[in-house]
């Protein structure tokens, strides 16, 4: 996970705050820039209409990106320095100009509120003293059992770029069916939990909020009869 993917992790961009935070309008595309640690680095952030951000610290003497930062072993000392001092601008990037998502992208935080209107539960997040802080359980209320579980993992682990990151939401399926049921697009074997009983769903658009809410049905009436 990137500098900025862990920064901005379920936060949206309000864009009618970016030009007042400082940021200019080029067609679209808002650019911000600020120099810091003694004026030696400047970290260059832009932000398209769809709310993407991208960005880069130069080294201002050779005018090039400083490519140590992003090299996780290097912590502590010089480089950890302007690690932190740019986190910190993100940060305030963040808590001026972005509003806080129970999860990452559109679909997932669409699907939380149709669970909510369906059933009136709501996710918690039992792993709040982890890397999977930010992963939210659906439970059953009555028997606390979970039918679904949405986390922000790797591409990687569907066998995609490493770099990109999507929202998944796990279910309990009928066993009997999960040939007919996995196509290895949007709908894998599941990551983090039993891949014989369990799939992931992608939530990336690729398939309508309705067919999601069939598998969180089927998963959450199976785990009503569980005790």
């Amino acid at each position: 996970m990137t500098i900025e993917q862990e920064i901005f992790q379920s936060y949206k961009v309000d864009i009618d705050t970016l030009e007042e935070y400082g940021f200019t309008n080029y067609n679209g595309f808002y650019t911000f820039s600020i120099s810091f640690h003694n004026d030696e680095f400047e970290a260059r952030i832009t932000i398209d209409e769809k709310g993407i951000l991208s960005s880069k610290v130069i080294e201002k003497a050779f005018e090039e990106e400083f490519s140590q930062l992003r090299i996780e072993s290097f912590r502590g000392g010089y480089i950890g320095e302007i690690r932190e001092e740019y986190k910190a601008i993100l940060i305030d990037i963040r808590d001026h100009c972005y509003r806080k998502e129970v999860f990452v992208s559109n679909q997932a935080n669409r699907v939380t509120k149709l669970i909510e209107e369906r059933y009136k539960e709501y996710p918690d997040f039992p792993f709040d003293t982890s890397k999977y802080k930010n992963f939210g359980v659906f439970r059953y209320k009555p028997n606390n059992k979970w039918y679904g579980l949405i986390m922000n993992v790797s591409k990687s682990v569907f066998g995609g770029n490493k770099e990109e990151y999507v929202d998944v939401i796990n279910v309990r399926i009928d066993e009997t069916k999960r040939e007919g049921i996995i196509n290895n697009k949007n709908i894998y074997p599941s990551y983090h939990m039993n891949k014989k009983l369990w799939v992931s769903i992608l939530l990336d658009e690729s398939l309508p909020d309705e067919v999601v809410m069939g598998y969180i049905d089927y998963s959450r009436t199976y785990m009503m009869g569980k005790r």
